[in-house]
C-alpha cells in the first residue's frame, strides 16, 4: 500500500486531485512513518485521503499516567495546499501556527515549555516542547515541516510533508523523547534517502577516520593506568603515660657495734592511753645519787 500511495502522490503532483476517502484503519506495516527500533510500538493506524493530501494518524503504545494520546500525525501533500474547501487540506507554514497552543492542547496541565534550541534530524530542522506533569511522566510535542522538492523541469516532484509527534512516557528523560524525532524514518518509497556526499570516492579528497570523538582507532588504545597512590600513613596518636609518683626511700642507718638500740616512741591517743599501734619504749633508768663528802671541820 505504501508503494501504491507513493505512486499516487507522485502521479498526482502534476494532476488536480486525489480520490478522497473516509478515515479507515490500515495495518501497521502500511504506516508512512516508522518509529525507531525499540519503540514506541504502533498500536493502530488511521488513514484519510483528501483531494490534495493523505493524512495518517499513527497511534503509539503508552505507559504514561497523563491524560492524552500518544501518536504521530503525518500529512503528505500531493500538490499545493488547498484554498480551504472541505475536500482539501491547507498547507500552512509553522510561522502562521500557534504551536504552543497545540502543545498545551495535546498535554493539558503539564506545564509545556517550548525548547529554544535549534535541532535537526535527517529531514531537516524541527522544534519541540517539553512538559513534566506531577504524574511523574515526561511529555513531548514536536513538529516538523519538510519543504517540497521540484523536478529539473520545475514541476512539483514531492509535496510538503508535515510531522507532529505527541508522546508521554513514565520515567523517561527529555533526551529519550527527543531521540524519537532523530530516529524516525519516512517510508523509503515516499521519501528516498538522500544522496551520499560528493567527496566519497573522489580523487584528491582525503577522508580520515575522524568522528565526533576524534580519531577512530581500530584497536582502541588502553587507557594509561592511574598512578599508584602512596600508602596512607596511619596517624600517630600521642600516648599519655600517667606520672608515677616515687616515694623516696627511707634509709635506716645500721647502729654501730655496742650502741644501745632505742625503739621508737609509743604513740599516745587523744585520751592519754598508750596506743597499741607500736612497741612500748621504756623510760631510761634514773641517774644514781652522787654523795659528796663534807670537808673536814664543817658542821652538820
Amino acid at each position: 500500500m505504501a508503494v501504491g500511495l507513493a505512486v499516487a502522490l507522485s502521479g498526482c503532483a502534476t494532476t488536480t486531485e486525489l480520490p478522497p476517502s473516509e478515515a479507515r484503519l490500515i495495518v501497521a506495516s502500511d504506516a508512512v512513518i516508522i518509529p525507531p527500533p525499540g519503540g514506541p510500538a504502533i498500536v493502530s493506524v488511521v488513514s484519510t485521503t483528501f483531494t490534495n493530501a493523505v493524512r495518517q494518524d499513527i497511534f503509539l503504545a503508552t505507559n504514561a499516567r497523563t491524560a492524552g494520546e500518544n501518536k504521530m500525525s503525518v500529512i503528505l501533500f500531493a500538490g499545493e495546499g488547498s484554498d480551504g474547501d472541505d475536500s482539501g487540506l491547507r498547507d500552512i507554514p509553522f510561522t502562521q501556527v500557534n504551536l504552543t497552543e497545540e502543545a498545551l492542547a495535546a498535554w493539558p496541565n503539564s506545564g509545556m515549555a517550548v525548547s529554544p534550541y535549534f535541532v535537526q534530524n535527517a529531514y531537516g530542522p524541527f522544534g519541540y516542547a517539553i512538559g513534566k506533569p506531577p504524574t511523574g511522566d515526561t511529555c513531548i510535542y514536536a513538529w516538523q515541516r519538510i519543504a517540497p522538492t521540484l523536478k529539473p523541469s520545475g514541476a512539483l516532484d514531492r509535496g510538503t510533508v508535515t510531522i507532529r509527534l505527541q508522546l508521554c512516557q513514565q520515567g523517561a528523560t527529555e533526551q529519550q523523547l527527543v531521540e524519537v524525532m532523530y530516529k524516525l524514518r519516512l517510508d523509503a518509497s515516499l521519501f528516498p534517502p538522500g544522496r551520499a556526499p560528493a567527496a566519497i570516492g573522489a580523487i584528491g579528497v582525503p577522508i580520515r577516520p575522524v568522528g565526533a570523538g576524534g580519531f577512530a582507532e581500530v584497536i582502541p588504545t588502553a587507557p594509561a593506568p592511574a598512578p599508584a597512590r602512596a600508602p596512607r600513613a596511619n596517624p600517630v596518636r600521642a600516648v599519655v603515660t600517667p606520672a608515677v609518683v616515687t616515694t623516696p626511700a627511707v634509709v635506716i642507718p645500721t647502729p654501730a657495734a655496742g650502741a644501745p638500740i632505742v625503739p621508737p616512741p609509743t604513740a599516745t591517743s587523744s585520751s592519754g592511753a598508750a596506743s597499741q599501734a607500736g612497741p612500748t619504749v621504756p623510760r631510761p633508768p634514773a641517774s644514781p645519787s652522787v654523795i659528796v663528802p663534807a670537808p673536814p671541820g664543817a658542821s652538820n
